[in-house]
């Protein structure tokens, strides 16, 4: 009819991966000359020579299909359903079905709509699910790994061996993500504003994790489905356009706020440690019902002990605790501290995320600026070595403790650290909130007639820079950290590669 319109889509994909890789190694060799350094040449091949391979395979198969259907070009909806296969899930559960669906009002195409200002308004809302397989393979059952040699007989004869490293969990399934989602799409002024607004409630269930299991079972941790996370946030994106005129310009930014909690862990609900820091000896973040998902757990710091007065009138902290070192807080005020009083320190999540963009242009210059930025997260800084007697220090340590009254925030010197003034504490947690200027660039055109007579159809200079400035009180090298160990282990700072300032110049030619 004319007022409806309908599409209908259905398909399917298919993927395979496969993965070998093989190699060789020796020792031994009877020179030290490059040109010599062959597997085979060596004065103990027995002994000397090693060899190693494997292969890795996955595959994924997928079946979907769509339905849209508009009518009178304002009222809008959409419905959707896929069902994905893993090879990396066995088979109770290795198929798992993702339904949507869609609709939309646009309000300015009603007959009653008479703003001339806001020319386009639509309202929509959505709920979907979809679906991770992003864990290694073959998680579903039992691996067995060669090369686990042991010593056999009265000879302690090595042996080949071979044995079951990982623990199979037959029930691996899908994690599924459900999200419901409100919001609007507006435009202003002939196209000149335009603002989209999102409001979105995002539950995570079933997430899959290894999470540790005691030492004495001899195998890694299996992959589990053992997590829920819920997500609540807000979103929109604000664009203004001047596109007439010798001065042409568009400024825009945008806003994300977001709320985490871990909604389950499981039967037991036991909470996961994870962030290993080596210094400490121990895990940075705790992840428990109720809290953020990583959140930093350890002990608070009260100051520095300046006198032995001061640390006989304290809680007991340890035999050798003297002044110079840090007092750490009694929480549950049974005099002494121990894990008993460990407490959530941080949350490596942001209140919110922001971002700025301008684009100039005028009498052939142009100037486009990319701005980005964080705030309300917080960072273990744990680049330090504390554990090592030869390392380097920051340079606060100049300004460490050496006597009564010396220093109220950095303590004494101690290669032994009786008191663990290295243990997981807030003393390492810092604001990671920043503002980074991302991109800027800079450039000239040359104007229509001048190319004409060059013979050019355009020539362009510019200059750019990336990470250019960076304002943020965080003391390490960079604070766009990220998750390196994944989303249990995000903001912990162990001394990764900071993002480097880059300045580009070029010319863009075309005849």
């Amino acid at each position: 009819g004319e007022n409806h319109h309908l599409t209908l889509t259905g398909g399917t994909t298919a993927l395979e991966n496969r993965y070998e890789y093989s190699g060789g190694a020796n020792t031994n060799l009877p020179s030290n000359d490059p040109d010599d350094a062959f597997i085979s040449n060596t004065i103990d091949p027995i002994a000397s020579q090693s060899a190693y391979g494997g292969a890795d395979e996955s595959s994924l198969l997928s079946v979907f299909g769509r339905a849209n259907y508009e009518f009178n070009q304002k009222y809008l909806f959409s419905a959707a359903l896929r069902a994905d296969g893993s090879s990396r899930f066995g088979p109770n559960n290795r198929y798992g079905y993702f339904p949507s669906v869609s609709a939309g009002w646009i309000i300015s195409e009603e007959a009653f709509w008479g703003s001339k200002a806001l020319e386009f308004l639509k309202i929509r809302a959505s709920w979907g699910q979809n679906g991770n397989d992003r864990i290694g393979n073959y998680g579903f059952s039992t691996v067995v790994l060669s090369g686990q040699n042991y010593t056999f007989g009265p000879g302690e004869t090595i042996t080949n061996g071979s044995v079951p490293l990982t623990v199979a969990n037959p029930d691996l399934r899908w994690e599924t993500i459900t999200q419901t989602d409100i919001g609007f799409d507006a435009t202003f002024f002939n196209g000149r504003l335009s603002w989209t607004s999102d409001f979105y409630l995002k539950n995570t269930s079933g997430m899959l994790y290894a999470a540790p299991i005691p030492l004495t079972v001899g195998a890694a941790p299996p992959v589990r489905n053992i997590a829920s996370v819920k997500n609540t946030g807000w979103e929109t994106d604000v664009q203004y356009r001047n596109r007439s005129g010798a001065f042409k310009y568009s400024v825009g930014g945008n806003l994300s706020i977001v709320k985490n909690e871990v909604t389950g862990l499981g039967e037991g609900g036991e909470p996961v440690f994870a962030g290993r820091v080596q210094s400490a000896n121990a895990s940075v973040t705790k992840t428990e019902v109720g809290q953020p998902i990583g959140a930093y757990f350890g002990y608070v710091t009260d100051g520095i002990f300046q006198t032995r007065q001061e640390v006989a009138d304290h809680a007991f902290q340890s035999e050798n605790t003297a002044p110079g070192d840090i007092r750490f807080k009694d929480l549950n005020g049974d005099g002494v501290v121990n894990t008993d009083d460990q407490d959530y320190i941080g949350n490596p999540i942001p209140d919110f995320t922001y971002g700025f963009t301008a684009d100039v242009e005028w009498k052939g210059f142009d100037l486009g600026i990319f701005l980005q930025g964080a705030q309300g997260n917080d960072l273990y800084n744990a680049t330090v070595r504390y554990d090592f007697t030869y390392v380097n220090r920051p340079v606060s340590v100049l300004n460490r403790w050496t006597g009564p009254g010396t220093s109220n925030s950095e303590p004494r010197v101690n290669l032994s650290d009786p008191n663990q003034n290295a243990r997981v504490s807030d003393r390492f947690v810092e604001d990671g909130s920043y503002l980074r200027l991302k991109n800027v660039q800079l450039g000239y055109s040359l104007p229509k007639n001048l190319l004409e007579r060059i013979g050019f159809e355009k020539f362009r200079v510019y200059v750019s820079g990336q990470n250019m400035f960076t304002f943020t009180r965080y003391t390490g090298m960079d604070p766009e950290i990220g998750s390196y160990g994944g989303a249990l282990e995000a903001g912990i700072d162990r001394g990764f590669y900071p993002q480097a300032r880059v300045l580009l110049g070029g010319i863009n030619v075309i005849f």
